[in-house]
């Protein structure tokens, strides 16, 4: 490589996988908040991060007896039929059929996600492709790769991080060592609305509130409080509070133009 590029890896890994999964993640927010959606690219990423997430949690060895959920020629057939995110999903479920959430429409939403997502197919990447979704489609997306995330690295590792994301998910947007940098504010405040407060971004960049008590879990929060948030200050929760509070990106260090 002179000018740069990246290898492959000789074989997928739970590790790997997870950290692809968080990179996809990341990069689906950005789109959405940057308003480059409802085209070919931001709907693959829908399916890729989830099928990431699917993967690594179960190639990820038991603790234990270090047994994995999947067998590699289990997952070598899945992949044959063309990144089968039903097949991933059913498995998924299998796994932890004594652990699902307590929201039974929680539950059916997620069904719902992986039965839209499991239309886009691989050759979307290469077209012009553009599409639609509903304005509850990011919320429950994105609540469901957070619980994919927190069952992978465990409660500990889920709370002390960025809902699940390390620093090194956000390099090179880290801007510098004082401060986080756009990327990772957009995404905290981001996540933040979801899965603290069950607000759901519309495709309009609005935001409305889910119902907490059918469509959130508390596994997926973190209880931060964030000092600009309206409803942890406890003041104004009008949707332009709202919007104005996650619209609103000033990473420490850098001056506020007042011109």
């Amino acid at each position: 490589m002179k000018y740069g590029g990246i290898e492959d890896l000789k074989e997928e890994t739970w590790q790997s996988l997870l950290s692809n999964a968080n990179s996809d993640f990341i990069s689906m927010l950005l789109l959405w908040y940057s308003g480059i959606n409802m085209r070919s690219t931001y709907f693959w990423m829908f399916s890729h991060t989830i099928e990431k997430y699917l993967k690594s949690y179960l190639l990820k060895p038991h603790p234990l007896h270090k047994e994995t959920l999947i067998s590699t020629k289990e997952l070598k057939s899945i992949r044959e039929k063309g990144h089968s995110i039903g097949d991933l999903w059913n498995k998924y479920k299998e796994a932890t059929r004594n652990t699902s959430t307590t929201k039974p429409k929680l539950n059916e939403a997620f069904d719902q996600i992986i039965k839209d997502i499991s239309t886009i197919k691989t050759k979307t990447r290469y077209s012009s492709a553009s599409g639609s979704s509903s304005d509850g489609f990011l919320y429950f997306y994105i609540v469901l790769c957070s619980l994919l995330r927190h069952r992978i690295i465990g409660k500990t590792e889920y709370r002390k991080s960025l809902y699940g994301l390390e620093d090194s998910c956000f390099y090179p947007m880290i801007y510098s060592p004082t401060s986080e940098g756009y990327g990772k504010i957009i995404v905290k405040k981001m996540l933040h609305v979801i899965l603290e407060h069950a607000g759901s971004f519309t495709n309009l960049g609005s935001v409305n509130n889910m119902n907490l008590e059918e469509y959130s879990i508390s596994n997926t929060a973190i209880g931060e409080k964030l000092k600009d948030c309206p409803i942890c200050k406890g003041s104004s929760t009008d949707k332009l509070s709202m919007i104005k509070f996650y619209r609103d990106i000033h990473p420490e260090g850098l001056k506020k133009d007042t011109k």
